[in-house]
């Protein structure tokens, strides 16, 4: 063996010098240590994407349960039918609709201890497919925004269920379809 391949002892089984043993110890313990910064990095970076997409998901959720509240108060002070635009939904009459039944009877009950939202803000924020007449049941959605999980189909259901309770109370031969 050289005199060169002796002193970094690079014979397999061969015992370490004080000197490698201090620098593999020194060069491990880097690795650790960059290996858990980066770990503690990651987990904070992910907590701060975490924190921000439930505000997010809260803010889009306040605005469905807004919009939904604003269709079913215009549904109620319209006879049942509901709005088919924008325009005609900010016209939506403050009083709610009847109690009693599988959709929220107050404002309060409707938000679920959310902070509601101005109409404006809530229609830039979720979007909504207009039936064609008032006897189609508006259609709302997040426009890809976050929200919690079932949010958009509970606010939807408040609105299908208004109406097949409209349907069931239509007299015979009134044309509710």
């Amino acid at each position: 063996m050289s005199a060169g391949a002796q002193g970094h002892g690079s014979s397999p089984g061969a015992p370490l010098s004080p000197e490698q043993a201090a620098r593999n110890r020194r060069i491990i313990v880097a690795i650790a240590v960059v290996f858990v910064l980066m770990s503690v990095s990651v987990f904070v970076w992910g907590m701060t994407i975490v924190r921000a997409s439930r505000d997010k998901a809260r803010g889009t959720d306040a605005a469905l349960r807004s919009v939904a509240w604003a269709v079913l108060c215009y549904a109620s002070g319209n006879g049942g039918a509901f709005p088919t635009s924008d325009a005609a939904l900010a016209a939506a009459p403050e009083a709610g609709p009847p109690s009693g039944k599988p959709w929220p009877s107050t404002r309060d009950a409707a938000m679920g201890g959310l902070e509601p939202v101005a109409l404006p803000e809530a229609l830039r924020t979720v979007g909504i497919t207009w039936g064609a007449t008032p006897d189609v049941v508006p259609n709302i959605n997040t426009k890809g925004n976050p929200s919690s999980k079932g949010m958009v189909d509970a606010v939807n259901g408040w609105l299908a269920e208004y109406a097949r309770d409209r349907m069931r109370g239509a007299p015979e031969g009134s044309g509710a379809k």
